[in-house]
């Protein structure tokens, strides 16, 4: 990691990260146990629980880049 990162940076990205991946760690669990007994409704379900733990994952993605984006110091803005 950059050691000019802010502080606020650092903090939020690892809290983010870990958050949303948690969220997507627990999705994938409970899909495969939907799994375990398949039928139509329990497919559907994990399907649905699945694409939910890849969402979560790039909103983690995207909440972190947003993070850097508004705490970023003042020499790093392009000058126009």
């Amino acid at each position: 990691m950059d050691a000019r990162n802010h502080p606020a940076v650092r903090r939020g990205t690892w809290w983010l990260r870990s958050q949303w991946s948690y969220l997507a760690v627990l999705l994938v669990v409970l899909g495969l146990v939907l799994l375990r007994d398949p039928t139509g409704l329990n497919i559907l379900g994990a399907v649905a629980l699945f694409i939910g733990a890849g969402l979560s994952l790039f909103t983690g993605h995207k909440l972190v880049k947003a993070l850097r984006h508004e705490y970023r110091y003042e020499d790093d803005e392009p000058t126009s």
